[in-house]
């Protein structure tokens, strides 16, 4: 997902000439409202978010510029697409999201900060305005991301920070295709897309986890169909994505298991110092016994994930924020006869009050 948690409410400088006049009025209004709420974070999540809007360019016309490599030109043909797919075939609220393309200059657009207590999976809360709490923070500057952790971290809390390739603006602005974006291979690019537009589509305010969790399930089955479309149920690229899920399987069955052995040191009886020393010797175990499971794995694709980020309680409460239990979700599909649309139209109707209580973001304490 991968969704910056606030969105781009206040006037800046920059020139708005390549927005639509009704985004500006609603870009100041809003934000004329809300700067006064959260001062300098806003300012920069503002300024980040205009630089891109007004750095626009339509996908033909860098097409025909052919500044792009041969293979980046090929993955701006498979979004525009694959968006068309999304809206015929999925029913996903497209607009002309992803009809211009913009250089964000490097491999990352944002980066986020995620928190947590070192003898707690509970997340750090964040509460802003539109979107309501979310377990993590956005910065469009490394270095700001960074400084935020530290902060955390001599507070006592577990920190992660994630360069975020791709997020939805959840339909207030037409987002448009990243740089960033382009270095996915092909099937993680399907799913991005039609992940970032299931949030423009369904956004539960307060309830990333559900948000996330419907995000991932409808675009793990729009990629299937998506593929199924083009080369065939049967053909080559089908049967490799069906590898990769089955990875996705093994992958999440053994983080799982690790998620439960902390929880269950976590709300035993030990002290905080004692359940602090063995919290590492779960996370050494884990790290340690992790080729275990390579044999029952058909690629690569989850070989290295330890050796990208050391284990703490932010980085599993974000492995947990995409991988919740699906069965929710599977019910639902069932429910609609497998019908992808009729599944999303039924989530456009629901509440905060008709999540289910294990995918809303609590109320937290916010303390170490």
């Amino acid at each position: 997902m991968h969704l910056i948690d606030l969105f781009p409410i206040s006037p800046s400088s920059i020139p708005l000439r390549r927005l639509r006049p009704q985004r500006c009025i609603r870009f100041v209004s809003v934000g004329l409202c809300l700067s006064l709420l959260n001062g300098c974070f806003l300012w920069h999540v503002s300024v980040g978010q205009l630089k891109l809007l007004s750095r626009r360019q339509p996908v033909e016309e860098v097409l025909s510029q052919a500044t792009l490599s041969e293979q980046e030109q090929d993955k701006l043909r498979l979004i525009m697409r694959v968006r068309l797919f999304a809206m015929d075939q999925l029913g996903l609220h497209v607009d002309d999201s992803y009809t211009t393309f913009v250089d964000v200059g490097g491999p990352y657009v944002t980066y986020n900060v995620s928190a947590a207590p070192k003898d707690a999976l509970r997340p750090y809360v964040w509460w802003f305005p539109i979107v309501g709490r979310v377990p993590y923070k956005g910065y469009f500057s490394k270095e700001a991301a960074v400084r935020q952790a530290r902060t955390l971290e001599a507070r006592g809390y577990d920190t992660y920070v994630r360069g975020v390739r791709a997020y939805s603006t959840l339909g207030y602005f037409d987002d448009p295709i990243l740089s960033s974006m382009l270095a996915y291979p092909d099937f993680a690019l399907i799913n991005t897309i039609i992940h970032e537009l299931v949030h423009r589509t369904v956004w539960v305010k307060g309830s990333v986890s559900f948000n996330e969790s419907l995000a991932s399930f409808v675009a793990a089955k729009g990629v299937r169909a998506y593929l199924a479309e083009q080369y065939g149920a049967d053909a080559p690229p089908s049967q490799r994505y069906q590898d990769l899920r089955a990875d996705t399987k093994v992958f999440r069955a053994y983080m799982y298991d690790v998620v439960q052995r902390l929880e269950t040191l976590y709300q035993g009886p030990l002290s905080r110092a004692e359940k602090l020393r063995q919290r590492e010797q779960i996370f050494a175990a884990a790290t340690s016994d992790y080729p275990s499971v390579f044999p029952r794995m058909k690629t690569k694709r989850y070989q290295r994930y330890f050796e990208r980020r050391t284990l703490n309680n932010a980085v599993l409460l974000s492995f947990r924020r995409y991988n919740r239990d699906m069965s929710f979700f599977e019910q639902a599909f069932a429910a609609h006869d497998g019908d992808i649309r009729r599944m999303i139209d039924f989530f456009k109707t629901l509440g905060p009050k008709d999540i289910p209580e294990t995918f809303r973001t609590p109320s937290a304490a916010n303390q170490p």
